[in-house]
């Protein structure tokens, strides 16, 4: 019913993916200790692409990209990737995981998603004052 109404569809889609991030985060902490593992991340989530998508009448207004990789591709699901760019360090065995990196990436997920559920909420609340509810 909800999603017909864009802030609630994009905030489920940003909760979707955040979720996803845990998820890949939590791998990489459970394999923290396993030889030759690379840890992974999930691609940012781009607001500009999710809107497009959500839209079909906007699908043809298309951002101008100046360079390769200036401006990010849309997400459909969440695109996990190999995060060895990004990676601190790189352990004898190979393995990639920096648990304190890990750590950090999920107090950011945490607060995102703290962030997206209180839009939800206040979408919420905003709808049922519409209706005359309380």
């Amino acid at each position: 019913m909800l999603d017909g109404i864009d802030v609630f569809r994009i905030s489920g889609a940003r909760m979707r993916q955040l979720a996803e991030r845990q998820n890949v985060l939590s791998q990489n902490i459970a394999n923290a200790d396993t030889p030759h593992y690379r840890a992974r991340d999930v691609k940012p989530f781009s607001f500009d692409s999710t809107l497009l998508r959500q839209q079909p009448g906007l699908a043809s207004l298309r951002l101008a990209s100046t360079r390769p990789g200036h401006i990010g591709q849309s997400i459909g699901a969440a695109n996990v990737i190999t995060d060895r760019a990004n990676s601190y360090s790189e352990d004898p065995d190979g393995n990639t995981v920096n648990l304190e990196e890990q750590m950090v990436k999920q107090a950011d997920v945490a607060k995102a998603y703290d962030l997206t559920t209180l839009v939800y909420k206040r979408g919420t609340a905003l709808l049922r004052n519409a209706v005359g509810g309380r």
